[in-house]
């Protein structure tokens, strides 16, 4: 079983090639702790295998799309305006309704002279 999550195999994969349902194998990773750490040990294979790769061809062959999906994935790289992203300033602006130019001009006057 470790060698089918190793070779990229899903919980679907596995249990069709052990003769079994999802829902078994599911049931028996559940109550057979040894059993899921074989698969996730088989899955850390199959992640490591993918990331050595990829790092490889990022590194050692130049790969430019390798190296910023790397950036992304590990490291949250993010590309474009980052202005939208948490952290910055929010201001909002209030506006009065609909007033005649004669009301607008008394409200700021009374603003001014401390009336509400």
């Amino acid at each position: 079983m470790r060698e089918y999550a190793a070779d990229g195999f899903s919980v679907v994969g596995v249990a069709a090639k052990l003769g079994t349902t999802p829902k078994t194998f599911n049931k028996w990773l559940e109550a057979q702790p040894e059993l899921q750490d074989a698969f996730d040990a088989g899955r850390e294979s199959e992640r490591w295998a993918l990331h050595n790769k990829l790092f490889r061809l990022a590194m050692e062959q130049d790969n430019a799309p390798a190296a910023m999906f790397l950036l992304k994935a590990r490291h949250g790289y993010r590309e474009g305006d980052q202005s939208a992203q948490g952290g910055g300033v929010s201001v909002t602006i209030a506006l009065p309704g609909a007033m005649s130019r004669e009301q607008y001009a008394q409200k700021v006057k009374g603003t001014i002279d401390g009336q509400r």
